[in-house]
């Protein structure tokens, strides 16, 4: 599922373009370059773990613009220049600047008081009302909880701007949002691109901070010169699909028949890419929600829990001398009795787990509960996990193909759980549907190729879209024990709504 990897010697002295993907635990740095095939390497990686400071859990804004710095200059000794940079994060977080400063480090997402007040917030106006007016089943939690903790702020900051824009901005571009990471913060109407100012009014939040707005492959700026000796020549700034996601989109190679896709990482985002969004009644009952693509097309998704429930599994079992590698643990997995205990990974138990780390705790407390057989050794745990993520990812598909009255022939699976075959079988059986596996790396690749369509080598992202098609080894997986399956998922929606 690699992409094609060009040696540095190679290149040297061409100019590269970079990807800068900044997630909850780990920023990743890219670059690459188009001659005739698409050639990216990842250059530099670093922690981005947010940390509590007088009680916020809060992203270190200096501390990530040192990494990212860093990993230019990386790039840099390696091919010689870079020629652009655009930044993607994970979703929904935001800071505030005044007087040309940052006032202080952004909340994080994962900061579980930013979601102490949406019942206050519901009562002004109803999800529904919400749903319909912004396409998102989410609702403004954070703006809505940071304004009415600390209203001054509001009032002293110049802009508010969103957290990829916030690390471009750090770097010297312009403090312009994003149409796909603004869509995340859930006050956006997705049909415009514009901010949903008349619901924001209605729940007493302010305007006047929000920012101007424009499309992924905007150029914003250049990078700074004197942020290091390093940067001697101009590099561009380009606006990116911001949010991680939209980025991975671009790098799905779909076709006509076949819009459906399974982003994979610590959320697994089942959805369908479409030229329109879905807002309406059975759209809203699913739950779903509507996010951009690229190319002015539609995510129509639900997001679930993924991976992050195996990652604080292995970490347990790191902790209390138990197998935690992957290779151990899948092939454990492979060697465990299937469908012995399935768990609903939408619990609110599971969602709790993860904010204390318990996740093992909550998977055996789940089975007892619920008169299932309890798994015992980490080959029963992971198996269980991983077949309870595939059941969960074809009842969610199967309702919005129903919401959406748009069918898929094929799966496209991008992200992490490329490099988990087992997986891969799994969700290719569980949805009765060919899995087309690849790239991991999709965020990256999604990155360039929007930095390639705005400085113009490439002509769109459909045409970027059949290069990764050309340069990705994809691996495919056909449903099997169908009937096994079936009565697996008739059982499963008894229990799991």
């Amino acid at each position: 599922m690699g992409i094609v990897m060009a040696l540095p010697s190679l290149i040297r002295g061409m100019s590269s373009r970079v990807a800068i993907d900044i997630g909850t635990s780990t920023g990743k740095i890219y670059y690459g370059r188009l001659d005739g095939e698409l050639d990216v390497t990842e250059a530099y990686r670093f922690e981005t773990n947010p940390s509590t400071v007088d009680g916020r859990l809060v992203w270190d804004i200096e501390s990530l613009t040192t990494e990212i710095v860093a990993g230019l200059e990386s790039v840099i000794e390696e091919t010689g220049s870079v020629a652009s940079v655009a930044i993607d994060t994970t979703a929904g977080d935001f800071g505030l600047i005044e007087d040309g400063e940052l006032q202080s480090d952004p909340y994080c997402y994962l900061d579980q008081s930013l979601y102490s007040k949406e019942d206050d917030l519901l009562e002004c106006v109803p999800r529904r009302e919400i749903f319909r007016r912004t396409g998102h089943h989410g609702v403004p939690n954070s703006y809505y909880y940071q304004y009415h903790e600390d209203p001054e702020s509001f009032e002293r900051a110049d802009e508010l701007v969103m957290l990829p824009q916030l690390l471009s901005w750090k770097l010297g571009a312009e403090p312009v949002g994003e149409t796909s990471f603004g869509v995340t913060l859930r006050m956006m109407d997705i049909r415009t691109g514009e901010w949903e100012t008349d619901l924001l009014s209605e729940l007493d939040l302010p305007t006047d901070v929000l920012p101007e707005v424009a499309d992924a492959g905007t150029d914003i700026g250049s990078v700074d010169p004197s942020l290091s000796e390093s940067f001697s020549g101009e590099t561009d700034v380009y606006l990116a699909p911001s949010h991680d996601t939209a980025a991975a989109m671009a790098s799905i190679p779909f076709e006509p028949e076949s819009p459906g896709f399974l982003c994979t990482g610590s959320w697994l985002i089942p959805g369908l890419e479409l030229t329109e969004p879905v807002i309406d009644d059975a759209a809203f009952d699913v739950p779903s929600s509507n996010e951009l693509s690229v190319g002015g097309r539609i995510r129509y998704i639900r997001n679930t829990p993924g991976f992050s429930l195996l990652e604080h599994c292995r970490d347990t079992w790191r902790r209390t001398g138990g197998r935690y590698e992957y290779d151990e643990l899948t092939a454990a997995a492979r060697d465990a009795e299937a469908f012995r205990s399935i768990v609903d990974t939408l619990d609110d138990l599971f969602f709790e787990a993860q904010a204390t780390g318990d996740v093992v705790a909550a998977i055996e407390t789940y089975c007892r509960d619920t008169g299932q057989p309890v798994p015992e050794t980490e080959g029963e745990i992971t198996r269980c996990l991983l077949e309870s993520l595939a059941i969960r990812t074809a009842l969610v598909l199967e309702r919005l193909m129903a919401a959406a009255e748009t069918y898929t022939d094929r799966l496209h699976l991008v992200g992490g759980g490329v490099e988990n075959e087992l997986f891969c079988q799994l969700v290719a059986s569980a949805t009765g549907l060919e899995v087309k596996a690849g790239p991991t790396e999709a965020t990256a690749i999604g990155n360039l190729l929007s930095q390639f369509v705005a400085s113009g080598d490439i002509a769109s992202y459909e045409q970027g879209r059949k290069i990764v098609d050309e340069t990705v080894d994809f691996d495919y997986y056909e449903p099997r024990n169908t009937s096994t399956w079936d009565d697996a998922l008739q059982q499963a929606t008894e229990t799991i709504t």
